[in-house]
C-alpha cells in the first residue's frame, strides 16, 4: 500500500513538472512574440517618421498684405476690396494673404460666404482658380469693361468668375456655407461690383 501511494506520488509530482515546463515554455513564446512585435512597431513608426519628413512642401507662403503677396509672387500690383467694404451680401473681411511663383491670393469673406480672388500671369490659360469643378452653368458678361465668364450652380448666380487683362489673369471663387456651399452664387451686379475694384 504505501508503495501505490509512494508511485502516485511520484507520478503526480512528475506531471506537475511536466506542467510546469509547459508554461514556462509558453510564457517564454509570449515574450519573444511581443519581443518581435515590438520591433516591428518600431520598425513601422521609423518609416512613417521617413515618410512624413519626405512629403512635398507646402509652396504657399503668407503675405502680411495682398501688395506683399503681389511682390512675393512676381506679379507687379495687386489690389482687391478694402476690409470692410459693404456688399449688397455684407462686409469684405480677408483672413490673409499669400503667394507662390507667378500667382497671388487673397482669402476671407463676404458677410457669411467664403471668397477667394487671385491674380496670376496670364501665360497658357486664362484660368488661375485653381477650382476644377464641373458647374451646372457657364456663361459671360461684360463687368467693368472685361469680358468675363462665370460658373456656377443655378443659372444667373456666379460661383467661379474668370477674366484677363492684358498680360494677367484673374479669379474670384465663392462659397455659401452648409447647404448652400454648392449652390449659393453672386448676381451680375455684385460681379461688376467686384471686378471693378480688383487689379
Amino acid at each position: 500500500m504505501k508503495k501505490r501511494i509512494a508511485i502516485i506520488l511520484s507520478l503526480a509530482m512528475m506531471f506537475g513538472a511536466a506542467s510546469c515546463g509547459t508554461k514556462t515554455e509558453e510564457t517564454a513564446s509570449v515574450e519573444e512574440t511581443a519581443s518581435i512585435e515590438e520591433v516591428s512597431a518600431a520598425e513601422t513608426s521609423g518609416a512613417s517618421e521617413t515618410e512624413a519628413s519626405a512629403e512635398i512642401p507646402n509652396p504657399w507662403s503668407d503675405a502680411d498684405d495682398a501688395s506683399a503677396a503681389a511682390s512675393g509672387a512676381g506679379v507687379g500690383y495687386f489690389v482687391v476690396p478694402s476690409d470692410g467694404t459693404d456688399t449688397d451680401i455684407g462686409p469684405v473681411s480677408w483672413d490673409g494673404f499669400r503667394y507662390t511663383d507667378r500667382l497671388a491670393e487673397a482669402y476671407g469673406y463676404i458677410g457669411v460666404c467664403s471668397v477667394t480672388i487671385r491674380k496670376g500671369l496670364n501665360q497658357d490659360t486664362d484660368d488661375v482658380s485653381g477650382d476644377y469643378n464641373d458647374y451646372a452653368y457657364e456663361w459671360d458678361l461684360e463687368a467693368d469693361g472685361w469680358l468675363v465668364h462665370c460658373r456656377g450652380n443655378v443659372d444667373g448666380q456666379a460661383m467661379l468668375i474668370t477674366w484677363i487683362s492684358d498680360n494677367f489673369a484673374y479669379s474670384i471663387s465663392i462659397r455659401g456655407q452648409g447647404d448652400e456651399y454648392d449652390s449659393f452664387g453672386i448676381d451680375e451686379y455684385l460681379v461688376d461690383s467686384l471686378v471693378s475694384q480688383i487689379q
